[in-house]
């Protein structure tokens, strides 16, 4: 492909490297890695011949299906930079998004997503439509595509071209995009051959796992959202060894009647990363599907900085951590004034790492500030101990200030979250009229549980003091999450019903499953 390794190099090498295997599962469909290499040469003809050139974007807005990731991969060896969009984003966002990808082409899938497509076309008129399937708008590219040649095509890229945009969740305003270049860091490793299961949005770090999955010559078995029978099912029919769960995830696997009855020896990693977890039902996960917890404490600006591997697991003074660097990752905290700040003390967690984003796309301003001197300054607070075990508090943005005291999300979640009924916790603030913050929680609590808000309310004050008591507690039957499985706070604070007292969560509100 080229003398520097690159993404799309070495993932397009992997599946021709055994052509015969099945590379990609979706439904009841099954596609060898030479399907795959055909469809994507294939489609990069019919891009191509509608006029996509290297340095391009090609904005795509499309779930979990094969011809998701055939098409990124047609585009990116145009030397096409791809932008995915979050599928649970509101339109204004996903329409924001296609602009500042500069977006040359659209691809979408009309099933569903022909309505979101339209708005899109209106606000960018000169862009090219395309449809992975029969439409109204646009072009269908699957059609196209068809008729032409499946033989190989000479990559258009070269390393230093920007690969992707790719952007983060915006829990607090809109995503901003991280710069993404064809060129591959040393890390992270290929795994050895694997059958890796995604039910998370390809849009998102499971998009990369599955890349890499392909590369090493693994098979990626699609799924469109999270179901806990249907993941079970595939673990079992598929020999699944590999699949990433959100702690809310795991929780829902863990609770489902099925887990007791379903063959789990094919599991060998079980990734979870983007929130705090319960060290009881980590606890509880390591008893029931065995040494395979992998945490991460991943961003989307630089990748996996720190792990908590199978073995350290076991170990529960360890479970409240995210784990130590990777060897090639060096991490300091620092205080507000850049002074790094001894073990045991809180302050912003900065990252210096080989796989670090360039810059956020066209944003230098905002690149300026947060890369500084080779280190990545995240925004988010933690600590590290004199083992180097990180202990991650939040974002700097969730750090409420009550009557002059700073509140984590640790002192609000960390107490709810070792309450034996509560399954799930995230803290949240509000400000009022006053410009005073107030610190709210919702939780998900296990099937049966009595425990009531005033109850939970009186348990954090016990145990973090009057300060960290919140102002209301929502008792859910799931926490809204965005589209990268983190808590979405607007929605959270859309349910409080006042700046002050206990709020109920509103009649009907559940969380994305």
């Amino acid at each position: 492909m080229t003398a520097t390794p690159t993404y799309t190099g070495l993932v397009l090498a992997g599946l021709a490297r055994d052509p015969g295997r099945v590379a990609i599962r979706c439904d009841d469909r099954a596609l060898t890695a030479q399907d795959c290499l055909d469809a994507v040469y294939r489609l990069a003809r019919a891009l191509d011949g509608a006029g996509l050139r290297r340095g391009d974007g090609v904005t795509v807005l499309a779930g979990n299906r094969p011809e998701t990731v055939l098409v990124r991969l047609a585009a990116n060896l145009l030397g096409c930079r791809v932008a995915m969009l979050y599928l649970d984003r509101p339109v204004a966002d996903q329409v924001a998004m296609a602009e500042n990808a500069r977006t040359a082409a659209l691809v979408f899938d009309p099933a569903g997503l022909g309505t979101v497509a339209a708005h899109i076309a209106r606000a960018l008129p000169s862009a090219g439509l395309f449809a992975l399937g029969p439409t109204a708008l646009g072009t269908d590219l699957l059609e196209l595509a068809a008729p032409l040649s499946p033989a190989p095509l000479p990559p258009r890229f070269r390393p230093e071209d920007v690969m992707a945009v790719r952007f983060t969740g915006g829990s607090t305003g809109r995503p901003k995009g991280v710069l993404r270049r064809f060129a591959r860091p040393p890390r992270p490793e290929l795994v050895a051959a694997s059958v890796f299961l995604l039910c998370t949005a390809l849009c998102h770090g499971g998009g990369t796992t599955a890349d890499l999955a392909l590369a090493a010559g693994g098979t990626v078995v699609l799924q469109e959202g999270f179901a806990a029978d249907a993941v079970l099912a595939a673990v079992e029919r598929f020999g699944v060894s590999r699949v990433y769960l959100p702690p809310h995830l795991l929780y829902r696997l863990l609770d489902h009647p099925m887990l007791s009855r379903t063959d789990l020896g094919s599991l060998r990693r079980v990734s979870y990363t983007g929130c705090p977890a319960s060290p009881q039902r980590l606890a509880e996960a390591t008893r029931r599907l065995g040494r395979v917890l992998y945490q991460t404490y991943s961003l989307t600006e630089c990748g996996p900085v720190t792990r908590l591997t199978p073995d350290e697991h076991l170990d529960p003074r360890l479970l409240t951590t995210a784990g130590r660097p990777f060897p090639d990752t060096d991490v300091r905290i620092l205080d507000e004034g850049g002074t790094p700040l001894p073990p045991g003390r809180t302050g912003e967690i900065c990252v210096r790492t080989p796989t670090a984003m360039q810059g956020y796309w066209e944003n230098p301003e905002l690149t300026a500030q947060v890369l500084r001197d080779g280190w990545l300054h995240t925004g988010d607070l933690g600590s590290l101990d004199a083992a180097g075990y990180l202990t991650v508090v939040g974002r700097r943005e969730r750090m409420a200030i009550v009557d002059a005291h700073n509140v984590f999300p640790r002192d609000v979640e960390g107490p709810l979250l070792a309450h034996p009924e509560v399954r799930e916790a995230v803290m949240f603030a509000t400000t009022g009229p006053d410009r005073l913050e107030r610190v709210h929680a919702a939780v998900t609590t296990a099937p049966g549980a009595r425990v009531t808000e005033e109850q939970l309310h009186r348990w954090v004050r016990e145990r973090s003091g009057p300060l960290c008591a919140p102002s209301s507690i929502l008792v859910l039957p799931g926490i809204p999450l965005g589209e990268t499985g983190k808590p979405d706070l607007g929605a959270l604070r859309a349910l409080v019903d006042g700046p002050t007292g206990y709020a109920s969560a509103t009649p009907g509100a559940r969380g994305r499953m």
